[in-house]
């Protein structure tokens, strides 16, 4: 993958992202287009990709050979939405006819910041369920595996769901961290969630956009303050600013929406990262392979959050080592 087609690439997607125009400076080839749309797969952002090619003026759409390609993208990403709203739908009623009350959190959540809600690609459910309620869930699912983080994970019609036990992907007491579905307490969440998938088997600009929108939407709806104070709390300090800092220079985000102390910092380590590995479930990682991507990660996530590190690493082991038992 050259340097242009990832450009090219990140220009269509920002167009979708923020809904504006664009005038592309060279406009790719036949070849060149089937590069920018295998990143628009691997990287999980087909429909603001696609929505982000209806941006460009009429001479510069793909050409007639790559048109079946963007049709059958259209087609599999419709169905792959559709038979997520409706597993998803069926889970939170079985859950709320149980006397269980799940919160949506992290890209199930983030998808009511966008202009268009269903241009964000499906994942994975994640839901948080109150304290007590876990067990609860168990025996309506009794399938389910225990992940090494203490979140029952199971399979619905071919979409993975994942409960879990605590909001917050924080080793820190929860009672300090901000509400729950607060708008800063979403923001820390996602910031959060980010940081263990760089550390980990990867980052996709899926997550990317998740933020940068849920950024832009709530400016002006939340306490800057608190939210630096959670995370310097949580050690997510540094981390922030680099992760604002990819958001500003490559995904558009507006400067005004970081924190106020907001100060740019080169962030080609990130960049790095999310070229090199793609969306994290584009593949499904071993734990071997994940491990290995924990060790070799380890420069770069010690150097910007050492606690979550080494606290995440631990829960990782002692998680694998029960699961033995």
């Amino acid at each position: 993958m050259s340097g242009l087609d990832w450009n090219t690439f990140l220009a269509i997607l920002r167009a979708g992202l923020w809904e504006q125009d664009l005038v592309l400076t060279s406009v790719p080839d036949a070849a060149e287009w089937e590069q920018v749309l295998s990143l628009s797969r691997s990287q999980a952002v087909m429909g603001l990709f696609l929505k982000g090619i209806a941006q460009l003026p009429a001479d510069q759409q793909p050409p007639e050979e790559i048109q079946p390609i963007l049709v059958t993208m259209e087609e599999a990403f419709s169905r792959a939405n559709a038979r997520y709203a409706r597993v998803q739908g069926e889970l939170l009623l079985q859950l709320a006819d149980a006397g269980l009350h799940p919160v949506i959190q992290k890209g199930c959540e983030a998808a009511k910041y966008y202009a268009d809600p269903s241009a964000r690609q499906v994942g994975d459910i994640d839901l948080y369920l109150p304290k007590g309620e876990l067990s609860r869930a168990w025996e309506l699912f009794p399938t389910a595996k225990m992940a090494s983080d203490g979140a029952l994970v199971l399979t619905w019609d071919l979409v993975t769901i994942e409960l879990h036990p605590r909001y917050y992907d924080i080793h820190r007491r929860a009672e300090k961290l901000p509400a729950p579905g607060s708008p800063c307490g979403e923001i820390l969440l996602l910031s959060a969630h980010i940081f263990k998938h760089v550390i980990g088997h990867g980052l996709g600009c899926k997550q990317l956009c998740d933020m940068a929108v849920a950024l832009a939407r709530l400016e002006g709806k939340y306490d800057k303050s608190e939210l630096r104070e959670a995370l310097k709390y949580a050690g997510l300090l540094r981390w922030h600013n680099l992760l604002c800092s990819l958001l500003v220079t490559d995904f558009g985000l507006d400067p005004a929406c970081c924190l106020a102390d907001y100060r740019p910092v080169e962030p080609e380590r990130l960049r790095r990262i999310v070229r090199g590995s793609g969306h994290f479930a584009h593949h499904a990682p071993t734990k071997a392979a994940t491990a290995g991507a924990f060790l070799r990660r380890l420069p770069f996530s010690l150097s910007y959050c050492p606690r979550e590190t080494f606290a995440t690493v631990w829960e990782l082991v002692i998680g694998n080592l029960k699961s033995y038992c």
